[in-house]
């Protein structure tokens, strides 16, 4: 998607280029239909791509990247912000927010905004979509004996296995339990992980780690890739998501036997888990 002699986007932040995409968007938008009644796009639509470029933003803000966000909007970057933004949709959501973001930055690219990016990266990951099982209203989402799969899965792949660790003890999404992994030094902190990213920007609470996983996590040399790990989990018949909706059940299940309040304890994993919204997680606990 580039062409000679095209510009960036403008403004000095991440928060006015957004607003630069906003605008280019809605011009071009009224050049494509002959109208400039600002009624090219509906107002969902609007919204859509208002929480797109948004979340991009974030994404390479907590990546680290300065400059113009056109300039991240290269094979790599949007394939790696694809897979952390639909990692916890169903089947159809990410179908349609991979399309979406698709159309989103050609509008961007035939508004004269020179990006990296190409297209076959939204029909490969429109590939890997369409390879998903569709669970959407599948029930027992919880692993069952998820202490044997981890035992299982260090006699296959210790880096794997210590990743789905990972996710079972702290209730990690699949991205941040990788990069927790990867970085454990920079989050590690007297027996708490601190500072730790979750989707929508939104910051965990400080959570406590066993000894014994901090050591396993030392001991890591070499990552797999998400498709990889993925592939080990399939063959078990689970999912990296399966780990969150394991820690939800085995939690709530646990403070119910220590005589806690079940709408507290609701309340608490749902911080814990970083859900913006109780709904959720009780969503989560009624598929578990």
């Amino acid at each position: 998607m580039m062409y000679k002699e095209m510009a960036n986007l403008k403004g000095g932040s991440f928060e006015k280029q957004v607003k630069d995409i906003h605008h280019r968007l809605s011009a071009f938008g009224e050049k494509r239909h002959g109208r400039t009644d600002k009624q090219t796009h509906s107002k969902a639509l609007s919204i859509k791509r208002a929480e797109m470029s948004k979340s991009f933003a974030d994404y390479c803000s907590n990546k680290g990247l300065e400059g113009k966000l056109n300039e991240h909007m290269n094979n790599e970057t949007v394939k790696e912000f694809l897979d952390y933004r639909t990692q916890d949709l169903a089947k159809s959501s990410c179908e349609n927010y991979v399309r979406a973001s698709s159309s989103m930055l050609e509008g961007l690219e035939k508004s004269n905004v020179d990006m990296l990016v190409s297209k076959d990266v939204f029909e490969e990951k429109m590939l890997e979509i369409k390879e998903m099982p569709d669970i959407n209203h599948i029930e027992g989402r919880a692993i069952n004996e998820a202490d044997k799969l981890i035992d299982d899965l260090y006699e296959k792949s210790y880096e794997t296995a210590v990743v789905a660790q990972t996710q079972l003890e702290l209730g990690f999404r699949v991205s941040e339990a990788f990069e927790v992994v990867e970085n454990i030094d920079k989050y590690y902190i007297d027996g708490k992980l601190i500072g730790v990213i979750g989707k929508g920007n939104h910051e965990y609470d400080a959570k406590d780690i066993t000894s014994s996983l901090f050591e396993r996590i030392k001991l890591v040399n070499n990552l797999p890739t998400q498709r990889t790990y993925a592939n080990h989990l399939k063959a078990y018949d689970v999912s990296s998501h399966d780990f969150r909706y394991t820690y939800v059940k085995n939690e709530v299940e646990k403070r119910l036997e220590l005589g806690q309040e079940y709408k507290q304890i609701l309340a608490d994993i749902s911080k814990e888990i970083n859900h913006s919204r109780e709904e959720m997680t009780n969503y989560y606990l009624k598929r578990a």
